[in-house]
């Protein structure tokens, strides 16, 4: 049986999606095609798969097959919703002039976080069906991630690659990719930078835990967790479901029906750089996630002791 918090969530989620789902089938957005928000995809194929996340929200036995379908719901309806990426460029940066509509936006919005809350609850089911504190996954008390792993830093260094062969690609076809070199361009190129190289690797090193002696005065004081998760959170998902489920899905039935396309060398070297990058990142967010979380009132696993000054714990 599910915990008495699980199951309360999972109620919640449950009427969530169905509604949500009705919405999809029966309300039309903008210019009269269901559809037309959320790329191709059908508005029932999206209602049966909330018919399908209701039945995972209300099974009353955790198994794995009620864990798998729980991921498969997360998985597609946070794919379904990745020009939600742009949505989120256009409002941060308006200078870039992205194509931008209220109502297809929150359609969108709720279809991703509908995918996120179904994560959070697939991850609640099966710390469950192994024994664990559902709210932090321990296992009597005991983190699996409690010092970063190899498999972290590989993912942390994935990433870097994959934003090193994005960036390359573009200069390498610069002559033929003209760009307006605004100011919001140069913004937005600045923080993919950062989002490549010092976030993922800040996920890997001690310095994303204890702040470096010449970042002062904060030298030696524990990092804010959210400071470095929460940014390579949304990194790992935009990255992973536009140019997953988007650009590479649109190239590859390009190649397969034997369209030409134009710049394909680039469009090739950018999606799976850009794929790499946002699958390190994601790696390495969520062994940094697991090795830096707070204490648990749940299970009473006590928060982990303030650094010093010499980054040693009190």
């Amino acid at each position: 049986m599910k915990t008495t918090r699980t199951r309360r969530w999972a109620v919640v989620l449950g009427c969530w999606i169905l509604g949500y789902g009705a919405v999809r089938l029966f309300v039309a957005p903008p210019g009269g095609v269901r559809h037309a928000d959320l790329s191709a995809v059908p508005a029932w194929a999206v209602a049966a798969i909330c018919a399908l996340g209701a039945l995972v929200a209300f099974a009353p036995r955790v198994s794995r097959a009620v864990v798998l379908a729980g991921w498969v719901v997360a998985a597609t309806l946070s794919a379904l919703g990745f020009v939600l990426v742009l949505d989120l460029v256009a409002l941060a940066l308006p200078g870039l002039d992205l194509p931008f509509e209220p109502r297809p936006f929150l359609l969108r919005l709720g279809c991703a976080l509908s995918g996120l809350a179904f994560a959070r609850l697939a991850v609640a089911l099966r710390r469950q069906l192994r024994g664990g504190c559902t709210a932090c996954g321990r296992v009597g008390g005991v983190s699996r991630l409690a010092v970063r792993p190899r498999w972290a830093l590989v993912a942390g260094y994935a990433a870097v690659a994959g934003c090193a062969l994005r960036f390359g690609a573009q200069t390498l076809y610069q002559d033929q990719i003209p760009l307006e070199m605004s100011p919001s361009w140069w913004i937005f190129a600045g923080g993919m930078l950062a989002g490549g190289t010092l976030l993922p690797l800040a996920l890997v090193h001690r310095w994303g835990e204890v702040w470096p002696r010449w970042v002062l005065p904060l030298a030696g004081r524990r990092v804010p967790r959210l400071v470095l998760f929460l940014p390579a959170a949304l990194f790992a998902l935009g990255l992973v479901s536009y140019f997953g489920a988007f650009g590479l899905v649109e190239l590859l039935m390009d190649w397969i029906s034997g369209e030409p396309i134009e710049q394909a060398l680039f469009l090739w070297l950018a999606v799976f750089g850009y794929l790499a990058w946002g699958l390190g990142i994601g790696g390495a967010a969520i062994a940094y996630h697991a090795r830096t979380r707070s204490g648990c009132a749940s299970c009473a696993v006590p928060a982990p002791s303030t650094p010093d000054r010499t980054g040693q714990p009190a």
